[in-house]
């Protein structure tokens, strides 16, 4: 007989915090890959710098000098492109985010009223 009613109450238990359990997946993996773009974003910015860095202190003459300022422009332009694909992958996961939680709303919508 406790038995039973355990069993019972740990299915509603369950039921009634499943919602709230999915959601919290789905924003674990969005700030999980929201971080990953990031760090990504951030190592890649550091990487050029450095290399724009090392390059300044090689400047020794006008020819390095000019080579070193055609070298800055190769390096925004790097950096731009990178800006702009970090933009589209964060409207991407924007878009994924706002597909899972829709999908998840409706889900638990439909358990409600069939409740």
């Amino acid at each position: 007989m406790y038995s039973d009613l355990f069993k019972t109450f740990n299915e509603q238990t369950e039921q009634f915090f499943a919602p709230a359990i999915q959601f919290n997946q789905i924003v674990a993996k969005n700030i999980e890959a929201l971080s990953k773009i990031q760090l990504h974003s951030a190592e890649q910015l550091t990487k050029t710098s450095i290399e724009q860095l090392k390059q300044a202190t090689e400047i020794k003459d006008a020819k390095s000098m000019m080579d070193f300022n055609a070298s800055q422009l190769t390096a925004l332009n790097v950096l731009s492109q990178q800006m702009i694909q970090d933009g589209q992958k964060l409207s991407q996961l924007g878009q994924e985010f706002k597909d899972s939680l829709e999908s998840l709303s409706k889900e638990t919508l439909k358990t409600a009223k069939a409740q």
